[in-house]
């Protein structure tokens, strides 16, 4: 006889012996190790329904299209197992997965639902051995979308009942989920995958990345494997087969050339791209930038295809700003397609569905490339400027953005007020990292933009850290030099401490980084300020000494 996988479910006695206590991350019923499964009306019914007989043929007695919400579904499947009828679990789980998340009736008792769930669970684990790969595929998918919107809910502190209950069974943690549950999904998908079509295959991937999870079987990689199945039948797969599988990979992380050099040339090789959506174009390319997988056929077909559109107003922001953001990231040009983007932006009414990141990713990708649009930015510049706050702005987004004009070279005083002013009334909650801190105030003084309060709640901040180990060197010479650019004089900042830390990296230091120290120690004497010790300080002066006198010769020769 065949074991079947169990789950860890608490009996009725420990059900209640657990009924205070509080999980860490759900505030539901306390993980409970012991393998038991609780003796109900519906456990037996359900033991005698899935023995010896066959669930397939049965599937179509039940369906859930007239279900509202999931204690419809619910109440739907606990009543074929009171009449000793088999669950399609792949379809049960799928309308949950569609319904958990909209309103719901709040009608059920937290006890019985946490049985009903376990009971719906360890029924799918059981019956794993008789689904077909569809089936596999769509279990794991359903079950990833629902933890995935569970960690949702709690980010946003939208949790109900539906979304604590499911998280309590599905999950061991915030983060991780049932390694039990998907232990058995796991041993499943690898038992059947010769069977598994590129739709089945592309899903189950998929579902591992909204997971966060990269499952192993026998320390193998289930992933490596289906990245192999993936190859062997490219030729079937569809748009959407590509790019979830592509972005999977990239989100989790797992490195698999023969993967993407497959895909890529797949896509590479179609004549027309007009068959994919613009939320799989966005996809590929940013998956494959993630990755960091050259593939230039690839980028040249879809940046033809884009750059060839009539419009792009089937493009949502986000799908904009992934796609000039992988080109620039992988260092692939592509003017037609940077130039439609930029038109197709500059041309619109408002910017207001543009969220954040993809106003920073637009900017910086432009810049990265070296590509000029001035209307661009412009556009860009008074979108921001015309927002109540920025706070819904992180670090890394506006230091993106003032570090891509000033690299572009493109003036917006009003936009770096608003910034500077958002900054340095900042209560410190979103910590900006050394990175950050270095390209603000580069930026400000490479456009000679003068905010002098930006400059000392920066300061302030470096002086009061008693470690400055983790700044590099470039990012301790552009701070150096900015604040000498400036000409905002905060002692504070330039202790002791960060004077150590130059020492500390004068090895890292090269010729451009010396030279902007140099030019920060000439004003820090100018300012009665201490300077460079006097070993950093000779190097320094020899760099600059030295660039001056080859620039002098340039000029000299030129006029000749």
């Amino acid at each position: 006889m065949q074991q079947r996988a169990m789950i860890a479910v608490p009996n009725q006695f420990q059900l209640v012996a657990l009924s205070n206590s509080r999980h860490p991350s759900f505030g539901l019923l306390a993980d409970c190790s012991v393998n038991a499964v609780f003796e109900n009306r519906w456990h037996q019914r359900w033991r005698s329904s899935t023995s010896g007989r066959s669930h397939s043929k049965q599937f179509a007695r039940i369906s859930f299209d007239d279900c509202r919400n999931v204690g419809d579904v619910l109440k739907l499947a606990m009543k074929q197992i009171d009449n000793s009828a088999p669950i399609p679990t792949a379809a049960t789980l799928n309308s949950i997965s569609r319904l958990i998340f909209k309103d719901q009736r709040f009608h059920h008792n937290r006890f019985e639902l946490e049985q009903q769930i376990r009971l719906l669970i360890q029924h799918t684990t059981d019956s794993l051995g008789k689904c077909k790969p569809k089936e596999l595929a769509t279990i794991t998918l359903s079950i990833a979308k629902i933890v995935r919107g569970i960690r949702e809910a709690h980010e946003r502190r939208r949790v109900n009942i539906y979304h604590q209950a499911f998280g309590s069974v599905l999950q061991e943690s915030s983060s991780n989920p049932n390694q039990g549950i998907f232990h058995a999904l796991v041993k499943a998908t690898d038992a059947n995958l010769p069977d598994f079509k590129s739709r089945d295959l592309s899903n189950i991937a998929y579902a591992y990345a909204l997971l966060g999870y990269d499952p192993k079987i026998d320390e193998r990689s289930l992933l490596g494997a289906i990245a192999e199945k993936s190859i062997d039948c490219i030729q079937q797969f569809e748009p959407q087969h590509f790019a979830n599988t592509v972005w999977s990979y990239a989100r989790l992380n797992v490195d698999n050339p023969r993967l993407f050099q497959s895909v890529g040339d797949a896509v590479a090789s179609k004549r027309d791209l007009d068959e994919f959506k613009p939320q799989e174009l966005a996809n590929i390319v940013w998956a494959y930038a993630t990755a960091k997988a050259q593939h230039s056929d690839l980028f040249q077909n879809v940046g033809d295809s884009i750059a060839a559109t009539d419009d792009l107003r089937s493009f949502n922001p986000q799908n904009l700003a992934n796609i000039v953001w992988a080109y620039a990231k992988i260092n692939i040009q592509h003017p037609g397609l940077f130039k439609k983007v930029g038109e197709s932006i500059v041309v619109m009414d408002d910017m207001k569905s543009f969220v954040p990141q993809a106003l920073a990713n637009i900017v910086w990708a432009y810049a990265t490339n070296k590509t000029q649009q001035a209307r661009l930015f412009q556009k860009v510049g008074d979108d921001i400027f015309a927002r109540d706050d920025l706070r819904s702005f992180d670090p890394q987004s506006l230091a993106n953005i003032v570090w891509a004009y000033a690299t572009n070279n493109a003036q917006h005083p009003n936009l770096f007020q608003k910034v500077g002013d958002s900054i340095a009334s900042s209560d410190g909650s979103k910590p900006f990292t050394t990175q950050n801190l270095a390209n603000i105030v580069w930026a400000y003084a490479k456009l000679d933009v003068k905010h002098p309060g930006l400059f000392e709640k920066i300061g302030r901040s470096i002086g009061a850290l008693d470690d400055l180990s983790s700044f590099e060197s470039q990012h301790l010479a552009n701070i150096a030099w900015s604040f000498a650019v400036a000409d905002i004089d905060v002692p504070l900042a330039f202790n002791d401490v960060f004077l150590r830390a130059l020492v500390e990296k004068q090895n890292e230091l090269n010729v451009k980084e010396l030279r902007q120290l140099y030019k920060w120690h000439i004003w820090q004497v100018e300012k009665s300020n201490t300077g460079l010790p006097e070993v950093l300080r000779e190097r320094c002066e020899r760099a600059y000494v030295k660039s001056h006198t080859s620039s002098a010769r340039v000029h000299n020769s030129s006029t000749i």
